[in-house]
Protein backbone atom coordinates (compact mmCIF):
# COMPACT_ATOMS: atom_id res chain seq x y z
CA UNK A 1 0.00 0.00 0.00
CA UNK A 2 1.32 3.43 -1.17
CA UNK A 3 2.74 5.82 1.61
CA UNK A 4 0.28 7.99 0.82
CA UNK A 5 -2.81 5.96 1.09
CA UNK A 6 -3.61 7.56 4.24
CA UNK A 7 -5.83 10.42 2.66
CA UNK A 8 -8.02 7.30 0.14
CA UNK A 9 -8.25 5.13 3.81
CA UNK A 10 -9.41 8.12 5.59
CA UNK A 11 -12.42 9.11 2.90
CA UNK A 12 -13.04 5.40 2.92
CA UNK A 13 -14.14 4.45 6.75
CA UNK A 14 -15.19 8.64 6.68
CA UNK A 15 -12.21 9.34 9.36
CA UNK A 16 -13.77 6.79 11.46
CA UNK A 17 -10.88 5.77 14.62
CA UNK A 18 -9.93 2.22 14.44
CA UNK A 19 -12.00 0.03 16.42
CA UNK A 20 -10.19 -1.53 19.68
CA UNK A 21 -8.14 -4.71 18.63
CA UNK A 22 -7.36 -7.50 20.42
CA UNK A 23 -4.43 -6.38 21.56
CA UNK A 24 -5.88 -3.57 23.40
CA UNK A 25 -8.39 -5.61 24.68
CA UNK A 26 -5.97 -8.15 26.27
CA UNK A 27 -3.74 -5.21 27.20
CA UNK A 28 -6.99 -4.07 28.92
CA UNK A 29 -7.62 -7.30 31.08
CA UNK A 30 -4.02 -7.22 32.08
CA UNK A 31 -3.67 -3.92 33.33
CA UNK A 32 -7.05 -4.85 35.02
CA UNK A 33 -5.02 -7.62 36.85
CA UNK A 34 -2.60 -5.88 37.82
CA UNK A 35 -4.44 -3.21 39.87
CA UNK A 36 -6.34 -6.06 41.26
CA UNK A 37 -2.65 -7.37 42.49
CA UNK A 38 -1.87 -3.96 43.72
CA UNK A 39 -4.72 -3.32 45.79
CA UNK A 40 -3.78 -6.65 47.39
CA UNK A 41 -0.39 -6.15 47.80
CA UNK A 42 -0.43 -2.62 50.04
CA UNK A 43 -4.03 -4.07 51.85
CA UNK A 44 -1.61 -6.82 53.33
CA UNK A 45 -0.44 -4.67 56.58
CA UNK A 46 1.47 -7.15 57.80
CA UNK A 47 4.10 -6.74 55.38
CA UNK A 48 6.99 -4.81 56.09
CA UNK A 49 7.58 -2.22 53.88
CA UNK A 50 10.99 -3.46 52.46
CA UNK A 51 9.04 -6.94 50.81
CA UNK A 52 6.03 -4.52 49.83
CA UNK A 53 8.20 -2.98 47.70
CA UNK A 54 9.40 -6.20 45.69
CA UNK A 55 6.02 -7.45 45.53
CA UNK A 56 5.50 -4.58 43.65
CA UNK A 57 8.37 -4.39 41.87
CA UNK A 58 7.81 -7.89 40.57
CA UNK A 59 4.20 -7.21 39.61
CA UNK A 60 5.07 -4.30 37.54
CA UNK A 61 7.61 -6.00 36.06
CA UNK A 62 5.78 -8.73 35.10
CA UNK A 63 2.90 -6.63 33.90
CA UNK A 64 5.62 -4.69 31.43
CA UNK A 65 6.78 -7.95 29.88
CA UNK A 66 3.19 -9.02 29.35
CA UNK A 67 2.13 -5.91 27.82
CA UNK A 68 5.06 -5.63 25.46
CA UNK A 69 4.04 -9.70 24.52
CA UNK A 70 0.62 -8.56 23.67
CA UNK A 71 2.16 -5.54 21.73
CA UNK A 72 4.31 -7.60 19.33
CA UNK A 73 1.94 -9.99 19.08
CA UNK A 74 -0.55 -7.61 17.81
CA UNK A 75 2.33 -5.66 15.48
CA UNK A 76 2.74 -9.07 14.19
CA UNK A 77 -0.66 -10.10 13.97
CA UNK A 78 -1.62 -6.60 12.08
CA UNK A 79 1.23 -7.61 9.42
CA UNK A 80 0.09 -10.86 8.51
CA UNK A 81 -3.60 -9.84 8.43
CA UNK A 82 -2.58 -6.76 5.58
CA UNK A 83 -0.61 -9.05 3.82
CA UNK A 84 -3.57 -11.85 3.76
CA UNK A 85 -5.75 -8.88 2.65
CA UNK A 86 -3.90 -7.17 0.22
CA UNK A 87 -3.47 -11.30 -1.24
CA UNK A 88 -7.63 -11.58 -1.40
CA UNK A 89 -7.72 -7.83 -2.80
CA UNK A 90 -5.37 -7.74 -5.32
CA UNK A 91 -4.60 -11.12 -6.00
CA UNK A 92 -5.67 -13.82 -8.56
CA UNK A 93 -5.64 -16.92 -6.19
CA UNK A 94 -9.45 -17.63 -6.31
CA UNK A 95 -9.66 -16.93 -9.81
CA UNK A 96 -6.73 -19.48 -10.65
CA UNK A 97 -8.13 -22.35 -7.98
CA UNK A 98 -11.35 -22.41 -10.39
CA UNK A 99 -9.73 -21.92 -14.29
CA UNK A 100 -9.62 -25.04 -16.15
CA UNK A 101 -6.53 -24.07 -17.95
CA UNK A 102 -4.19 -22.28 -15.79
CA UNK A 103 -1.64 -21.41 -18.63
CA UNK A 104 -4.67 -19.59 -20.74
CA UNK A 105 -5.52 -17.84 -17.11
CA UNK A 106 -2.30 -16.41 -16.55
CA UNK A 107 -2.00 -15.19 -19.95
CA UNK A 108 -5.41 -13.15 -18.79
CA UNK A 109 -4.23 -11.74 -15.90
CA UNK A 110 -0.66 -10.54 -17.34
CA UNK A 111 -3.02 -8.85 -20.10
CA UNK A 112 -5.40 -7.46 -17.28
CA UNK A 113 -2.17 -6.47 -16.22
CA UNK A 114 -0.90 -4.33 -18.82
CA UNK A 115 -4.02 -2.93 -19.71
CA UNK A 116 -4.95 -1.52 -16.29
CA UNK A 117 -0.80 0.09 -15.81
CA UNK A 118 -1.50 2.30 -19.21
CA UNK A 119 -4.23 4.14 -17.59
CA UNK A 120 -3.23 7.45 -16.38
CA UNK A 121 -6.37 9.62 -15.38
CA UNK A 122 -9.04 8.12 -13.07
CA UNK A 123 -11.79 10.08 -15.39
CA UNK A 124 -9.77 6.60 -17.98
CA UNK A 125 -10.11 4.02 -15.16
CA UNK A 126 -13.86 4.87 -14.30
CA UNK A 127 -14.64 3.94 -18.49
CA UNK A 128 -12.48 1.18 -18.58
CA UNK A 129 -13.96 -0.19 -15.09
CA UNK A 130 -17.57 0.39 -16.22
CA UNK A 131 -16.47 -1.36 -19.65
CA UNK A 132 -15.11 -4.54 -17.86
CA UNK A 133 -17.84 -4.61 -15.89
CA UNK A 134 -20.35 -4.82 -18.54
CA UNK A 135 -18.22 -7.18 -20.28
CA UNK A 136 -18.79 -9.28 -17.05
CA UNK A 137 -14.64 -9.05 -16.93
CA UNK A 138 -13.74 -10.21 -13.61
CA UNK A 139 -10.13 -10.35 -14.19
CA UNK A 140 -9.44 -6.71 -15.91
CA UNK A 141 -11.96 -4.74 -13.36
CA UNK A 142 -9.54 -5.89 -10.30
CA UNK A 143 -6.54 -4.97 -12.40
CA UNK A 144 -8.05 -1.77 -13.04
CA UNK A 145 -9.31 -1.25 -9.16
CA UNK A 146 -5.84 -2.24 -8.51
CA UNK A 147 -4.03 0.56 -10.37
CA UNK A 148 -6.36 2.71 -9.29
CA UNK A 149 -6.00 1.90 -5.66
CA UNK A 150 -2.16 2.18 -6.05
CA UNK A 151 -2.78 5.84 -7.48
CA UNK A 152 -5.54 7.51 -4.82
CA UNK A 153 -8.20 7.11 -7.54
CA UNK A 154 -10.75 6.97 -4.61
CA UNK A 155 -13.79 7.04 -6.61
CA UNK A 156 -12.68 4.45 -8.95
CA UNK A 157 -12.41 2.29 -6.30
CA UNK A 158 -15.40 3.23 -4.79
CA UNK A 159 -17.10 1.68 -7.41
CA UNK A 160 -15.44 -1.18 -8.23
CA UNK A 161 -16.34 -2.14 -4.19
CA UNK A 162 -19.93 -1.32 -4.43
CA UNK A 163 -21.11 -4.31 -5.89
CA UNK A 164 -18.91 -6.50 -3.81
CA UNK A 165 -19.46 -6.85 -0.14
CA UNK A 166 -16.89 -9.23 0.62
CA UNK A 167 -13.84 -6.87 -1.06
CA UNK A 168 -15.55 -3.70 0.77
CA UNK A 169 -15.61 -5.49 4.03
CA UNK A 170 -11.82 -6.66 3.43
CA UNK A 171 -10.65 -3.56 2.04
CA UNK A 172 -12.06 -1.63 5.48
CA UNK A 173 -10.15 -3.65 7.43
CA UNK A 174 -7.01 -3.12 5.32
CA UNK A 175 -7.72 0.71 5.89
CA UNK A 176 -7.92 -0.01 9.66
CA UNK A 177 -4.51 -1.80 10.24
CA UNK A 178 -3.01 0.78 7.60
CA UNK A 179 -4.37 3.87 9.45
CA UNK A 180 -3.21 1.97 12.97
CA UNK A 181 0.42 1.97 12.20
CA UNK A 182 0.87 4.52 9.35
CA UNK A 183 -0.87 7.36 11.03
CA UNK A 184 0.35 9.75 14.48
CA UNK A 185 -3.14 8.57 16.18
CA UNK A 186 -2.53 5.08 15.44
CA UNK A 187 0.79 5.36 16.82
CA UNK A 188 -0.43 6.70 20.15
CA UNK A 189 -3.45 3.92 20.10
CA UNK A 190 -0.21 0.99 19.84
CA UNK A 191 1.82 2.23 22.24
CA UNK A 192 -1.15 3.02 24.70
CA UNK A 193 -1.06 -1.67 24.62
CA UNK A 194 2.30 -1.32 26.58
CA UNK A 195 1.47 1.98 28.76
CA UNK A 196 1.46 1.09 32.10
CA UNK A 197 1.41 3.54 34.82
CA UNK A 198 4.46 4.00 37.52
CA UNK A 199 3.21 2.76 41.24
CA UNK A 200 4.27 5.07 43.76
CA UNK A 201 5.85 2.63 45.82
CA UNK A 202 8.49 3.03 42.67
CA UNK A 203 8.66 6.56 42.17
CA UNK A 204 12.11 7.87 40.87
CA UNK A 205 13.39 4.42 39.77
CA UNK A 206 13.79 3.86 36.32
CA UNK A 207 12.97 0.66 34.88
CA UNK A 208 16.68 -1.55 34.77
CA UNK A 209 16.23 -0.27 38.39
CA UNK A 210 13.08 -1.99 39.10
CA UNK A 211 13.62 -4.95 36.97
CA UNK A 212 17.06 -5.81 39.60
CA UNK A 213 15.01 -5.88 42.51
CA UNK A 214 11.99 -7.84 40.70
CA UNK A 215 14.65 -10.55 39.89
CA UNK A 216 18.00 -10.24 42.02
CA UNK A 217 20.92 -11.53 40.22
CA UNK A 218 23.50 -13.04 42.67
CA UNK A 219 27.06 -11.91 41.26
CA UNK A 220 29.21 -12.38 43.83
CA UNK A 221 31.21 -14.87 45.24
CA UNK A 222 29.78 -18.40 46.40
CA UNK A 223 30.48 -18.47 50.11
CA UNK A 224 32.66 -21.62 51.11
Amino acid sequence: MPTDHGKQMNNLIRGAKPPATTGQQKADEIRGYYKQGLQQIRGDRHMHPDRRRIEVAQLYATTQAALKQVRDQQAKTDRETFAKLERQLWGYDDVRATAPDRATIDTAIRDAQDRAAKLTKPEQAARALAEAEQAGDSVLARAIAHQAHQRDWDDVVGDYLATRPTAAERYQQAGEIYLRNNTPAGAVSHSFIGALGKPEELSGLDDKTIQSMADPQDTGPTAA
